[in-house]
């Protein structure tokens, strides 16, 4: 069976986020206190730096901004020039703490070494970035600019069990209109799992989301 080519598919996903930009805020306040949590659970301090993997419009900015300060960093990859473009007003209007970084890019072709020249990040958020999460490239790049015991939280939709069929209609739903990629969704973390130690995934909305912690 031939993997899909996460490349493949970036047209399609650039074209379905430039859609969604201009409402995208409000379609994602309802999942505000599951980014809150994951932001929580990178556990950041002061002067630390973290990926922002898929930052879509910046939602997440001013959470990790306040995690590191003024001494911190957030490099932020979206690969959807619209997306970046409201990132970037977002961390001008809201004058956030942090120093900001952001990388225009899809997560197979992230620049890490441009924002951080030698030096690693602390911890990686994926939030709601199911189509990154199936990409061997996109993952192994993220983790190569990860310090060795760098944290790592992600949350998205997940497949609830067969006997759950309104949580299965409403990740139909959500994941027809917001990612490229339906394979994957049994088990979305698979990947990153793989590549972490003392993982743990705990499932939020009668199982129609989970969020997954552990470290590099």
């Amino acid at each position: 069976m031939n993997t899909p080519d996460p490349r493949s598919g970036l047209q399609a996903l650039n074209a379905l986020y430039a859609r969604r930009a201009a409402v995208y805020d409000y379609e994602l306040m309802p999942v505000a206190p599951l980014r809150r949590e994951a932001i929580a659970l990178l556990g950041l301090q002061p002067g630390q730096t973290v990926l922002d993997v898929g930052a879509g419009t910046g939602l997440s900015l001013p959470g990790l901004s306040r995690a590191v300060g003024r001494t911190g960093r957030v490099v932020a990859v979206e690969p959807c020039e619209t997306m970046m473009r409201q990132a970037r007003q977002r961390a001008r209007v809201d004058h956030l703490d942090a120093s900001i970084d952001f990388l225009p890019a899809a997560a197979e072709d992230a620049d890490y070494a441009s924002a951080l020249g030698k030096r690693r990040a602390d911890a990686a958020l994926f939030f709601f970035t199911h189509d990154v999460l199936q990409s061997e490239e996109g993952l192994e790049r993220a983790f190569s600019a990860l310090k060795p015991g760098a944290r790592v939280v992600a949350a998205g939709l997940a497949w609830a069990p067969p006997w759950m069929p309104v949580s299965n209609l409403f990740v139909l739903g959500a994941a027809m209109h917001s990612i490229v990629r339906m394979d994957g969704l049994e088990c979305p973390w698979r990947l990153l799992e793989s590549r972490m130690k003392n993982a743990e995934v705990e499932r939020r909305w009668l199982a129609s989301a989970y969020v997954l912690t552990g470290s590099v």
